[in-house]
């Protein structure tokens, strides 16, 4: 591993760069290997048509083409990919390993101490964040922990040799033995950083209880809008007791009315049912909250809403939940964004 702070590197063992699992950021068609390697290569098209069906043939047609094409690019030694040494936070996936990246840190949690196979350990963690979100990173070796005593927040860390995890529907990066950790590399600097962890982002088919995840899909059902009372001082729900309404902090308040919306969401792996509380379902409506109330007194104007809502393409952030009356889960929206029809069809294909 390699540990350097402000230019002092000290070396232990090698670091190797190898994202594996980043081939998922590229698509290739069979156009574009074929392309690619006639580019790179004195190959006739006719030759690598043959090369290609020969390889089909081996192989029983237990691949697909693009896959043979692929087989014969690595045989003609020709790379049909370049994977960036580093990458952003949202690109980052879980399984990937010896991940590269470049970020600010935001904060840094205390080291926590315990025992495994009898011998006392630490485990360090540090937030760190760039223009594309936040993660946490989790440092287990020894060494790297100490390198920490320097790490102040607003450093900028370069990390090499890092893997990503899943934990509790986030990911996290963590630093393994195999890393290389460089506090304020110089020349590297992160003005905006995105504050928002970045969420998995899941199947409906694949969503389990208590998930925190990002799901991508199209609104195919909606059920009229419906409010309730809060504290305007704290938000929190407030009920009717003899005419009043009580907030246990602030006494005897005047309510505030906010919206609630659930509607069916689909990705075409399954639907789950979506509850949107304030902010969100008037987004999600483009509506405010005296519009809403319009709405709840008149049919016709909630049927024309359904009509503009239906089919809309979002990308739900939130958490997932299980209804004990009807025993299935559904999912409450913490955010709700359009999103790119483009998107909506590369996850499908996915």
């Amino acid at each position: 591993m390699h540990i350097t702070a402000n230019g002092n590197k000290i070396c232990f063992g090698i670091c190797r760069i190898e994202l594996k699992g980043v081939i998922k950021l590229f698509n290739l068609t069979y156009e574009q290997i074929i392309s690619v390697i006639l580019e790179k290569t004195n190959i006739s098209k006719e030759e690598l048509d043959q090369k290609i069906k020969i390889k089909l043939k081996d192989l029983s047609d237990l691949i697909s083409k693009e896959g043979a094409a692929h087989i014969v690019a690595n045989e003609l030694g020709v790379k049909l990919i370049t994977i960036p040494q580093f990458l952003k936070i949202k690109d980052v996936l879980p399984g990937m390993k010896l991940v590269g990246i470049t970020a600010k840190v935001m904060s840094i949690y205390e080291t926590r101490e315990f025992i495994r196979n009898g011998k006392k350990s630490r485990v360090a963690s540090i937030l760190i964040g760039d223009e594309t979100g936040t993660t946490r990173l989790v440092l287990w070796d020894e060494t790297a922990i100490d390198a920490l005593k320097s790490l102040k927040e607003g450093d900028i860390v370069k990390i090499k040799g890092a893997y990503c995890k899943e934990n509790n529907g986030f990911k996290e990066l963590h630093f393994g033995n195999n890393a290389q950790l460089i506090i304020n590399p110089e020349g590297e600097t992160i003005d905006n950083v995105l504050v928002r962890q970045q969420l998995l982002r899941k199947n409906i088919s694949e969503l389990n209880p208590d998930d925190h995840v990002e799901i991508i899909g199209t609104v195919v059902q909606l059920f009229e809008p419906r409010s309730y009372e809060v504290c305007p001082t704290c938000g929190k729900r407030v009920k009717s007791n003899e005419g009043n309404f009580n907030c246990a902090e602030h006494g005897v308040i005047s309510p505030k009315q906010v919206p609630l919306v659930n509607f069916f969401f689909d990705d075409s792996t399954a639907n789950i049912r979506i509850v949107a509380f304030r902010e969100q379902a008037e987004y999600l409506l483009e509506k405010t909250m005296d519009e809403i109330q319009e709405i709840k007194t008149s049919p016709e104007k909630f049927d024309k809403l359904k009509l503009e809502i239906l089919g809309k393409q979002l990308i739900i952030k939130g958490r997932v939940t299980r209804n004990e009356m009807f025993n299935r889960l559904e999912f409450v929206a913490n955010r709700i964004e359009e999103a790119d029809p483009v998107e909506i069809a590369q996850s499908v294909i996915k």
